[in-house]
């Protein structure tokens, strides 16, 4: 069995209202069978069974992240998603891709990721030897022929196309626990292709359920009952309940390929209000929050009331000034990259740490953070600016300003030194203390707050004169977006594009190529290495703090950690354990 590119010429509506979706396509809908909407196959152990109630804040609205995506991305979605739906691979909370439904993550180390010398490559996934679905039916190849078939067709492309799909050329099935991929050119990230990869994730679909919907009515195929009431899947959990808007109850499933959960049944409330959930928490009817997590103050609140409590914090990115670098003003900002490390070492950013995140985040010396398994090996190439405002005032001084009375620095002309920044709303602590640094150095900062009308006005937001601050996500995982000359969002482009300081750079441009069409890890790390140099060394980004979240739990769980960028705190549901 083989599935080939589509030809993408068209784009479906995004999805009618969910709230049809009891009476949409009911023809449709899989039996009910043992393990969606019921226990039947269920064998407890003995004694009670171990049950414990999760808190989601939002309401979703279907138990796939990728339906919730294309009708706004609700948080705790993915938590959901991961429960009841295993794929190939998932990343971990430290940023590992580790296997689920295969024997192992492809490398060009095991064979299993092959790159010619034309710049195809392949990869094969070997399923493991007792993969089902919910209901029984044997997990095979065929699944995931299917699957690539409905993301890559025009009808549904504008739902569950993952960005990876861009780039294969056929799925093949050779035998029932083998599927190759042949790709059109280098994908770094390949290995997640038909993993947990945030809300964009393409996990499996049931084609013994699916296939025939699929093709009666394409356009009514994100309405099926399957997606909430019926749904079957190959994760850790069945559902068992599914009411619509409040929330959802699981089981474990007996037949999950990596074992049994050592939980029996979980009840996640849908909560949508934070101050509820935390209430919620500080009462004892929670055990747990999913999806996005807690701030720190309201974590140890939680904490300091509620015996036993124990939390675990990821991060989120980081907090970040970003300069301008195209119709800057002042131009020295853009031109002098001595002035950009100026401004960096006027900034106590442990102050930051201590004062935003409790002392429980670090300084964000770039934007790969500690706790990933490759900061050491690139820790050498980033360019660190300790806190020293006597060296600051020196370099600015060395580039021919001088204070006046007022003790602010200005040129020969007597221009004084001054420029302005911008934040979202959220953020206005941050913006406050960074212009307090600056002002204190002899900078004069015009703290600008983006009104809501101007929120998404995309060419007022690329287009700010000197600094914007925003948090923003390891973008390691998207380099030639975020940081690529073609992605500068100028008039041209219709403001769009990743790259917030509109840098441009060739030598830049050259190593995120070169980055992504490097496969071997070790060679990858070490381009990553000199793209962290450059960006450190030209201060192309004011790194401020890495921002966390916190994952709240009760005293009776354990094995239970905090989410990272790319995954859910339910990455090892399977392994949480109950005293």
């Amino acid at each position: 069995m083989t599935s080939s590119r589509h030809q993408r010429t068209g784009r479906s509506p995004v999805l009618v209202a969910f709230a049809a979706l009891a009476i949409a396509i009911t023809a449709c809908a899989p039996a009910q069978a043992p393990g969606a909407g019921s226990t039947q196959s269920q064998s407890q152990p003995a004694g009670p069974p171990k049950r414990i109630v999760a808190a989601v804040n939002s309401i979703p609205v279907a138990l796939n992240n990728m339906i919730g995506a294309a009708t706004g991305s609700q948080p705790g979605m993915e938590a959901l998603g991961v429960m009841v739906n295993s794929g190939f691979t998932i990343v971990d909370n430290r940023g590992n891709i580790t296997p689920q439904l295969v024997e192992a993550v492809p490398t060009t180390e095991n064979g299993l990721w092959r790159v010619f010398p034309d710049g195809r490559m392949e990869i094969t996934w070997k399923i493991r030897e007792g993969a089902v679905w919910h209901d029984g039916t044997p997990f095979t190849s065929a699944d995931m022929v299917f699957t690539h078939q409905v993301a890559t067709d025009a009808e549904t492309l504008n739902v569950f196309a993952h960005r990876a799909l861009r780039d294969i050329e056929s799925v093949a099935a050779p035998d029932a626990r083998t599927v190759v991929t042949q790709w059109l050119r280098p994908y770094i990230y390949g290995n997640l292709a038909y993993g947990y990869d945030g809300d964009r994730s393409l996990l499996p679909f049931p084609k013994h359920l699916l296939e025939q919907a699929f093709l009666d009515d394409k356009g009514g195929f994100m309405n099926l009952p399957f997606w909430t009431t019926g749904f079957v899947g190959t994760g850790p959990y069945k559902l068992k309940e599914w009411n619509e808007g409040t929330g959802a109850t699981f089981v474990a499933n007996d037949r999950y390929v990596l074992g049994r959960p050592k939980i029996d049944e979980i009840e996640v409330k849908f909560i949508p209000d934070v101050s509820t959930l935390v209430a919620n928490m500080l009462a004892g009817t929670v055990d747990v929050n999913l999806g996005r997590g807690l701030e720190l103050d309201q974590a140890r609140e939680i904490l300091s009331r509620v015996e036993g409590a124990k939390t675990d914090n990821a991060v989120i990115g980081a907090n970040a000034a970003y300069p301008q670098f195209m119709d800057t003003k002042p131009a020295v900002l853009r031109d002098s990259v001595d002035f950009r490390r100026a401004l960096i070492q006027a900034v106590d950013r442990q102050e930051m740490v201590d004062t935003f995140s409790f002392g429980q985040s670090t300084i964000a010396h770039t934007f790969i953070h500690d706790i990933e398994s490759d900061y050491r090996d690139i820790e050498s190439s980033i360019v660190k600016y300790p806190y020293d405002p006597r060296r600051a005032t020196e370099l600015i001084e060395g580039l021919g300003y001088r204070k006046g009375p007022d003790g602010v620095f200005a040129d020969a002309a007597g221009q004084r030194l001054s420029f302005e920044v911008r934040t979202s709303r959220g953020s206005e602590r941050i913006l406050a203390a960074l212009a307090s640094s600056w002002d204190r150095l002899g900078v004069a900062v015009d703290q600008v707050v983006v009104p809501p009308q101007l929120d998404r006005d995309i060419e007022y937001r690329a287009t700010f004169p000197g600094f914007e601050i925003v948090r923003r996500g390891n973008y390691r995982w998207d380099l030639y977006r975020t940081l690529g000359s073609l992605e500068a969002p100028t008039a041209e482009t219709r403001f769009n594009g990743g790259n917030r300081g509109r840098y441009q750079n060739a030598d830049l441009d050259r190593l995120l190529r070169a980055y992504d069409a490097t496969v071997p890890l070790r060679e990858r790390t070490q381009i990553l290495g000199q793209i962290v140099n450059h960006v450190t060394d030209q201060v192309i980004v004011v790194g401020l703090y890495h921002g966390i979240d916190a994952t709240v739990y009760g005293k009776r769980l354990n094995n239970v950690f905090g989410k990272y960028e790319r995954t859910t705190q339910a990455w090892n549901i399977h392994d949480w354990t109950l005293d």
